[in-house]
């Protein structure tokens, strides 16, 4: 009788819920079974409603001598058809009929409400009373706060506001102080994460199901993988809290950007907030599964939402925040967290090359020799116009996080107008429909010291100083060396891939002690225990999320101060490698 789960009871009153028929003027008697299976469902996470011809006010009083009034929602007591009555009723809690149970005891009253209501499950009281809370699909989930009531509560208090009001729809949105957070702690709210990917249907965009022993690993392994970001979506406004209403999961890399999971709860359909958080995400491809009620592009531009973060309750940075990001993969994963105000020079993809912008050069190098350099528009790579947007970008720019450690590798060539460029193998691989001799005609190997790569990384950051305003904060962020494996670190000296590891983070760590009033080091050894370690450079996501708290922490704490040091030699001159993070 019930092949759905069920997410909501609606009752009849008369000869129903209670003994007798109000209406009638009779004496009505309470059914004190009905009373505590109520009572148990709401215990339970399912709410219940009322559709019954009646008069309101004479039926409310009846249940509030019953005591029990307060635990439906939405009730439609009046003497109008209960078709069309229950179908307003299950669209003001914005759920699907096929998860709403109709109680009454009149079998014609049963055939319009189906009729109304595709796919709703109804029975008469009789038949289904007494087995109700045995039932599986009444099983629910323990509340025995009454969390889910109050959230619907909320919700019918708002639906009542908005009925009365002469505002417009995105007036009244304005004025309801809409807030969402999105968490990271994803491991924290893992069980109802899964539950939302598993019951929702109106609001999950790409319905991909972890009903499976092999579908929950796979998830586990995702969020704990190189390149993937998640979070959770909270919502609260002035009629109350709405809790955790949604969840994404996605992958982020150089050539792949797309979510794999996107589904938020029914309970803030038509708020705007699914459009909002996939614009914040920056519109990555989704494969969507259609049937879904509300697109990503339903509305115009959304600003009636304002966004925090986790991280922000204890003090990070503000979404208004202008943040740009230079760097690799490490800030590619990064970006996320920080702010949602960003500009983003990072590892990217164009007609099918990896384009770097974490070369000193694109931040040193005559904006005049780039605009004219016609070798460099021969192929797919930095152009004039990512430079002026560099440029710009920082001069306004509140944060910068920076990460140059690519520039300690690979070659420098100048090309023939002077410009010069790192140069890594991928380049030259990437650049297949060109000749070798085009190659060699056109770049030209700077023969470069392992001190002159450092004095090109330290004239950057001076670059980046000379770019911004007073008030903007610098982050740098270090290179891991606990990456570096073991068979690579013979006892007594130090490997030359370790060297450069170890001397970009004492350059940088000077650096920024000397520009103390605005930079930052990022100690990454410091911060990111070697069990978030994917290989020798890459983190898995909560990994890349600790560095984004410590970020946000630092903006918090105010100007920089004593930098810690992890890196210390020991007598011999060497690192004291630590094998594990502070």
């Amino acid at each position: 009788m019930l092949p759905n789960k069920v997410k909501l009871v609606i009752w009849d009153l008369d000869d129903t819920f209670w003994r007798g028929t109000l209406a009638e003027g009779e004496t009505v008697f309470p059914v004190e079974a009905n009373l505590e299976i109520v009572r148990a469902l709401s215990r339970r996470g399912i709410v219940n409603s009322i559709c019954s011809k009646n008069d309101h006010g004479l039926a409310k009083a009846t249940l509030l001598e019953m005591g029990i009034w307060e635990h439906f929602i939405f009730p439609s007591i009046s003497f109008n058809p209960k078709g069309a009555a229950v179908a307003g009723l299950i669209e003001a809690a914005a759920l699907r009929a096929e998860n709403v149970l109709f109680i009454d005891d009149n079998p014609s009253n049963l055939e319009e409400v189906k009729f109304y209501n595709p796919g709703i499950m109804t029975a008469a009281p009789e038949e289904i009373l007494e087995s109700l809370l045995d039932h599986p699909s009444c099983a629910g989930k323990p509340d025995p706060e009454l969390s889910r009531l109050k959230q619907y509560q909320n919700l019918q208090r708002k639906f009542e506001e908005r009925s009365v009001t002469t505002l417009s729809n995105e007036e009244f949105l304005r004025a309801s102080g809409i807030r969402v957070e999105i968490d990271y702690d994803v491991d924290a709210n893992f069980d109802r994460v899964v539950e939302l990917i598993n019951r929702t249907n109106q609001l999950n965009y790409t319905k991909k199901r972890l009903e499976t022993p092999e579908a929950l690993e796979e998830f586990r392994t995702q969020l704990s993988s190189f390149g993937y970001y998640a979070g959770c979506v909270r919502a609260v406004d002035r009629y109350g809290d709405y809790g955790l209403i949604g969840f994404f999961l996605g992958i982020r890399r150089p050539r792949k950007k797309f979510l794999i999971h996107f589904v938020f709860s029914c309970r803030t359909m038509n708020m705007g907030i699914e459009q909002y958080v996939y614009e914040s995400l920056g519109s990555p491809e989704i494969e969507i599964a259609e049937p879904v009620s509300y697109g990503l592009a339903t509305d115009g531009q959304i600003d009636w939402i304002n966004t925090e973060s986790s991280a922000e309750e204890n003090g990070g940075a503000a979404r208004d925040n202008r943040l740009v990001l230079l760097g690799g993969c490490d800030l590619l994963q990064l970006a996320s967290y920080c702010s949602s105000n960003r500009l983003e020079f990072v590892n990217g993809a164009k007609e099918g090359m990896k384009i770097r912008y974490d070369d000193p050069s694109f931040i040193l190098a005559d904006r005049e020799l780039i605009r004219t350099c016609e070798t460099l528009r021969e192929f797919p790579w930095w152009t004039y116009e990512d430079a002026l947007r560099f440029d710009e970008g920082v001069a306004r720019a509140d944060i910068l996080l920076v990460s140059l450690w690519p520039g300690m590798n690979g070659d420098y060539c100048r090309l023939p107008n002077g410009l010069q460029i790192r140069v890594e193998q991928s380049l030259r691989r990437s650049i297949r429909s060109k000749p070798d001799s085009w190659f060699e005609e056109n770049f030209h190997t700077v023969e470069l010291s392992h001190a002159d790569r450092l004095g090109l990384i330290a004239a950057a950051l001076d670059a980046l100083e000379a770019k911004s305003q007073n008030h903007c904060r610098v982050f740098v962020l270090g290179c891991y060396t606990h990456g570096i494996p073991e068979k690579l670190r013979p006892a007594g000296h130090m490997t030359p891939r370790l060297t450069r590891r170890w001397d970009y983070n004492e350059a940088c760590r000077k650096a920024c002690e000397a520009k103390a009033h605005r930079f930052r080091y990022v100690d990454v050894d410091a911060i990111v225990p070697p069990e978030h370690l994917v290989d020798a450079l890459h983190f898995t996501r909560r990994g890349y999320y600790a560095l984004a708290e410590h970020v946000l922490a630092a903006l918090q704490a105010g100007p920089p101060g004593p930098y810690p040091v992890s890196n210390a030699r020991d007598s011999a001159g060497e690192p004291a490698l630590a094998t594990s993070g502070a």
